[in-house]
């Protein structure tokens, strides 16, 4: 049968693809069908536009995708292969992304030779790829691609000549020239959401597997397995495991504790999520006493500024309090770092981006202060130690941050950037209704990724 219509978690892939692509606002979709293309037709025929490629025997993807062109052309697009399926939330993220023409990146994946790999410079793809090195890649293509409407009409064109010049066996990023001429091509990253490629029965096997695993559990849930490995009693039930971490946690506060037992027996709050629940106020308490010491004032920045403006406390399953200076007042931080070592605390982290402490009876709970970077196009946030090949910039508007704002976070004088709401929409898109959780480094839709240069070793 077509790849099209295999079974996955008792669904046909076509009818995944269709599900995902109407949860983020397209209706509007053209099925270029091949082989069977019969059988397409008549299972998915009331919900999209079937064309058939009758040579699709002697041709590739590059052919099918212009003969789609007569219903797309002047348009912005979304295409993707029929064989590839994507959680649904990393489609709308997708869609969501700013740019008018992208493409998703997976940043994560180890680095195959025989797949497309892609290479940035000032942010842009400068090359998409199978001969891009691991030193220059920043991920490999997930096959998802989106072409803004003003350069819609110019890309199928291309498409044309590519395949009028006898490359009508080859694919679609033939014709990627033109955009990155243009407005530029610009990466997407897939953030740790899940996505297959189905080439061969091993890849289906794993497809059905997994994807049966991700739709059990939920994303970012986390299990009373997980919560499991944490060291017991040897005669205490499996069912139990979660109780000492969970003792351990809100000792000082069991008046606290008690009223997020239910979500940690029933794995919807991990232990990191419990200990930030129970003991987050006071660690923030500590964090600004010390800097109003130091002599500045940090504003809230990441989940914890989420957090205060969507729900007005720390959201369920965050594991930190994250914090941010201008960097006019970056040269305080040492001071602070001091005084939170006094203060029991031990350093993570200490560089020019970001000072990060944690105390040894709260293991999971860090505190970060990021330093905000001027750039001639506005704002930055870099992390520079979380990849040993990469550094991560994170990209604001200048609108963003400059004077702070007064607000409360569980009872507590808190300060926010200047624009919260430009903050939260900049790295998470649709930031007012929960999302998935995402990789924290590759996460934010705003994020750019400068490749470092290869370490040389000398005999």
């Amino acid at each position: 049968m077509p790849k099209c219509l295999l079974p996955i978690a008792g669904k046909p892939l076509l009818a995944h693809h269709l599900d995902a692509l109407a949860l983020a606002g397209i209706d509007d979709v053209t099925v270029v069908a091949g082989f069977e293309a019969q059988r397409v037709a008549a299972f998915a025929a009331d919900r999209c536009r079937i064309v058939v490629n009758e040579r699709w025997a002697s041709t590739n993807s590059i052919v099918s995708l212009y003969q789609a062109g007569p219903h797309v052309c002047g348009d912005a697009f979304l295409f993707q292969n029929a064989d590839v399926l994507y959680a649904p939330a990393l489609v709308r993220r997708f869609v969501a992304a700013p740019r008018a023409n992208a493409c998703l990146v997976d940043p994560l994946r180890p680095h195959l030779a025989q797949e497309y790999h892609l290479a940035l410079e000032g942010g842009r793809i400068a090359a998409y790829s199978r001969d891009v090195s691991v030193d220059d890649s920043v991920g490999e293509s997930a096959q998802l691609d989106k072409i803004g409407a003003a350069d819609s009409a110019r890309f199928l064109d291309r498409l044309g000549e590519v395949i009028a010049a006898g490359g009508h066996t080859g694919f679609p990023l033939q014709a990627y020239d033109v955009l990155m001429s243009g407005d530029g091509l610009w990466p997407v990253y897939t953030a740790g959401l899940p996505w297959w490629e189905i080439d061969t029965a091993e890849d289906y096997a794993r497809c059905e597997a997994e994807h049966r695993a991700v739709h059990h559990n939920g994303a970012g849930r986390v299990t009373l397995k997980k919560l499991a490995s944490f060291a017991v009693h040897p005669r205490m039930p499996s069912r139990y495991a979660w109780m000492p971490p969970a003792a351990r946690v809100g000792v000082r506060h069991p008046w606290r504790t008690g009223r997020h037992v239910r979500a940690v027996h029933a794995g919807r709050l991990s232990i990191a999520g419990l200990d930030l629940q129970v003991n987050g106020d006071r660690m923030l308490g500590i964090a600004l006493d010390e800097a109003t010491r130091a002599g500045f004032e940090p504003f809230l920045l990441w989940g914890s500024l989420l957090g205060c403006v969507r729900e007005d406390g720390f959201i369920h399953n965050d594991r930190d309090i994250d914090l941010g200076v201008l960097d006019e007042d970056a040269p305080k931080l040492p001071a602070w770092r001091d005084a939170m070592r006094a203060r029991g605390f031990e350093i993570r982290i200490g560089n020019a981006h970001k000072v990060s402490v944690v105390h040894p009876r709260h293991r999971r709970l860090f505190i970060d202060i990021d330093v905000v970077h001027r750039r001639a196009d506005g704002w930055a946030i870099t992390n520079s130690t979380s990849d040993p090949r990469r550094i991560c910039h994170y990209v604001f508007a200048p609108s963003v941050f400059g004077e702070t704002r007064a607000s409360t976070l569980g009872g507590r004088r808190v300060r926010l950037p200047a624009d919260p709401e430009g903050f939260l929409e900049a790295t998470y898109g649709e930031w007012r209704t929960p999302q998935a959780k995402v990789h924290y480094l590759y996460g934010p839709l705003n994020l750019e990724i400068e490749t470092r240069a290869p370490t040389v070793s000398h005999a």
